[in-house]
Order: structure tokens, then C-alpha cells, then sequence
């Protein structure tokens, strides 16, 4: 199992840190994208400076190859090592855990990279579809009520290690465990365990998207904003400064 955990973890880093949204802008519009708009090398800059249509191929890609393939593969290829199933073993959540710190830190771009939402998003839906469905859901509601994505995005990674909690375990229920609660009923739903193992994996993607936000792709800050502001506006705002339109307007010296 060591050997295979370890292609695992190196498949997850690099497919992670495949910098798809900077590929794509070199490739279409030959520039940086760090020294553009947020700097952040996502999908949200890309359509700033690209247009609306690359959203889908960005997303899927970013979905696909970042987040559920390396979640799956694990799935696979572990399902023999863990009698009781891969996601009640801490082992396992190496596996997804890399792929996102390979899009935030990618060993292509010297560790710089995006915020890996997409990635989450990805590996949610793979683990625990039901989480994932509920915790999209309150960021698609906020986001579309206030227009803030930052804040009901941090909100919805909040609740993954919380939602893991609700008695029952029906929010961690996996494909599997889906199939078999409309099969089996109600003595399908998992243990406390896996409620453990996925609420430790989403305390740790919370800890990586914090990380991310508060240290971005530099660790400068602007001398005409405070350190305590700063702080508190890559935290809950994604950005350095308070005025959006200057901050994703941002084009090179």
C-alpha cells in the first residue's frame, strides 16, 4: 500500500498543480496572469481578461482533472488496503489534500497559484455529494443575494467540517453509500468515523484556502492600506484593498 499511496500523492500534487488558467492565458492572450486583474491564477481572473466563454472548458477542467481524478483514483485503488472503505482512514485524505495544495502552490509557477475552488469542489463531490450538494447550494443563494463570492464561498467551506456532524452521518454518505441507503435503507448510513475523517478533511481544506487567501501570490502588501486591513480584506474579501473594480482592474506598469 506505500508504494501506492505514494504514486497517489504524486499524482495528486502534480495533476493539482497544473496551472491550467495560466496556460490558458499565455496560449490565447500571451500574458501573465499574475500581473493581472487579482493576480490570482483562477478561474474568475481568467474570465476577466480571456471572456465568459472559457468558463466551462476552465471549470471541467479544473473539476475534472484536480479535483475527482485524483479523489477517484484513490477510491480505486485503495478500496482492497481498507477493509472498512478508503474514507475512514486518515491515510486517504493525503490524497485530495495534495491536489488542492498543488493548485494553491504550484511547483510550476514556484509556488504560486490559484485558490482552488474548483478543486474543492471536485473532491466534495466525490467524497460526499450530498455535503457537496448542500454547501454549494448556500454559496450559490448567498453569493446570487449579497454578490459576494468570497465571503459565501469562506462560508460554505466553513460548514463542511460541521455538516460532517449531522446526526444520522446521511451527509457523508459517498456514491456507494447512496446507492445502498435506497437499497438498504437507513442501516446503510455510515459511522461516527467516516463523520470524523471527512469533518478532518474539511477542517483541513478550510485551513488551506485561509492559508492561501491571507499569504495570495505575494506576501507584499500596498503602503497605503494597513496590515490589520490587509489582513481582514484577503480573509473575508479575497483582495488587498477595499475597491473591487481597482483591485481586478489592475493591469502592469
Amino acid at each position: 500500500m506505500g508504494l501506492e499511496l505514494f504514486g497517489l500523492c504524486l499524482y495528486a500534487y502534480l495533476a493539482g498543480a497544473v496551472p491550467t488558467p495560466y496556460l490558458i492565458a499565455r496560449l490565447v492572450k500571451g500574458i501573465d496572469l499574475r500581473n493581472y486583474g487579482s493576480g490570482n491564477v483562477g478561474g474568475s481572473n481568467v474570465i476577466r481578461q480571456l471572456g465568459k466563454r472559457w468558463f466551462v472548458p476552465l471549470t471541467a477542467i479544473e473539476f475534472l482533472l484536480k479535483g475527482l481524478s485524483p479523489t477517484l483514483l484513490a477510491y480505486l485503488i485503495l478500496a482492497d488496503d481498507f477493509p472498512s472503505g478508503p474514507r475512514a482512514s486518515f491515510l486517504f485524505l493525503c490524497v485530495p489534500l495534495l491536489a488542492l495544495i498543488g493548485n494553491n502552490w504550484s511547483v510550476f509557477l514556484r509556488f504560486q497559484g490559484g485558490r482552488g475552488l474548483m478543486v474543492v469542489c471536485g473532491i466534495t463531490l466525490a467524497l460526499v455529494p450530498v455535503l457537496f450538494l448542500v454547501t454549494i447550494t448556500v454559496y450559490l443563494i448567498g453569493w446570487r443575494v449579497s454578490r459576494n463570492s468570497a465571503v459565501w464561498a469562506l462560508v460554505a467551506i466553513v460548514l463542511l467540517p460541521i455538516l460532517a456532524w449531522v446526526p444520522g452521518g446521511a451527509m457523508t454518505l459517498d456514491w456507494q453509500g447512496l446507492w445502498l441507503l435506497g437499497r438498504d435503507g437507513i442501516s446503510s448510513l455510515p459511522g461516527r468515523n467516516e463523520s470524523l475523517v471527512i469533518s478532518v478533511l474539511g477542517c483541513a481544506i478550510l485551513g488551506v484556502v485561509v492559508l492561501k487567501r491571507l499569504v495570495g501570490n505575494s506576501l507584499s502588501f500596498p503602503e497605503d492600506v494597513s496590515t490589520n486591513r490587509v489582513i481582514l480584506n484577503r480573509l473575508f474579501k479575497d483582495r488587498d484593498v477595499d475597491d473591487r473594480e481597482k483591485w481586478v482592474g489592475r493591469t502592469p506598469d
